[in-house]
């Protein structure tokens, strides 16, 4: 698809794309490399993962290895015999974007006519099949108005719900995805429709109450301690979103990424933040991808992202406060 937020969007033809990608052989080499280091959850995603005419033999390769797979789609590609596939090879989970809530905004995000019928449509496959399954959006000035019509939809499926609302520049430096990023006050509007997510953000504030959220070190996050991402070059990064620097898994081996990765993780900050001194700060999803993404560097905040931080977690504070004082502290 052609969607005008994709922080990718590389066109599904473009020889140029495909010539990077790994062949089939080396795929199954590095699932083969990094489950021997140990690596036992894996999330194949894309772009769109089903657009591997070798998806099949990638994906039952991994289970072969014992990992526990997560698959992230559009849906779109889902056939009768790509259900029965995972109806016998069983996923964790599979995860399913969904753009709109009826076709005409769907298709305004993918630009691709029909689009929204063939999600629908890999929805239901799934669903006949029992395979385990999410739906989520990502929100935009086109689809946030059918933000209560798609949470209707997924939970009339039986299926959890979930959004995110913040875009990224696209990974060659291209801005105009964020011409679709809602403002601040929709964002925060929109969070108090959801309050299975206000629960959640509540929790978080609890957990990390008592825990100094940002450290004098660059990453501070489960990145490169739990988790790390391979492109479909084979390189590997320390996060999807924090992709320099990266290592060439096709030149070194698992382990000697996986050390410099964690090499990363005790890098210091060098420029004055106020993220080590802020008190407020559980629910800010400031990150060294996000300054990357903006500014080319680890450490320079993106005030966008650090307001709405801030503000989340002052009103999920407030909640918790409003709660205790009329006695449901949920």
């Amino acid at each position: 698809m052609r969607c005008v937020h994709c922080f990718i969007n590389e066109p599904q033809a473009s020889r140029a794309a495909i010539s990077k990608e790994l062949s089939t052989a080396q795929v199954c080499d590095l699932l083969d490399r990094i489950a021997a280091a140990g690596c036992l959850f894996l999330t194949l995603t894309g772009g769109e993962v089903f657009l591997r005419s070798d998806f099949e033999e990638i994906y039952t390769h991994a289970l072969q290895n014992g990992m526990v797979v997560v698959l992230f789609t559009n849906g779109t590609l889902i056939t009768e015999s790509t259900a029965h596939l995972l109806a016998e090879y069983r996923p964790l989970m599979v995860e399913i974007t969904l753009y709109g809530a009826t076709a005409e905004v769907y298709e305004n995000m993918t630009r691709i006519p029909g689009s929204y019928e063939r999600c629908m449509r890999g929805i239901h496959l799934l669903l006949e099949q029992g395979i385990p399954l999410r739906l989520k959006s990502e929100l935009t000035t086109i689809n946030a108005s059918e933000i209560l019509a798609m949470k209707s939809l997924t939970e009339a499926l039986g299926l959890e719900f979930r959004y995110d609302g913040l875009l990224w520049p696209r990974l060659d430096g291209d801005k105009r995805p964020l011409q679709y990023q809602l403002p601040m006050e929709t964002l925060l509007s929109l969070d108090q429709v959801d309050t299975r997510r206000e629960d959640e953000e509540i929790g978080e504030v609890e957990r990390l109450k008592d825990i100094s959220a940002r450290t004098e070190n660059i990453y501070s996050c489960g990145a490169g301690h739990n988790n790390f991402h391979i492109d479909s070059a084979g390189r590997m990064s320390i996060c999807m979103m924090s992709r320099r620097p990266s290592f060439d898994l096709l030149r070194m081996s698992v382990e000697e990424a996986w050390h410099q990765i964690g090499l990363l993780k005790e890098q210091k900050r060098v420029l004055p933040s106020n993220c080590i001194s802020c008190t407020i700060n559980q629910l800010c999803s400031q990150c060294p991808g996000w300054s990357q993404a903006f500014y080319g560097d680890n450490e320079t905040v993106v005030p966008f992202v650090c307001e709405l931080g801030m503000r989340r977690s002052s009103r999920a504070i407030e909640a918790k406060r409003e709660r205790l004082r009329s006695g449901n502290d949920g």
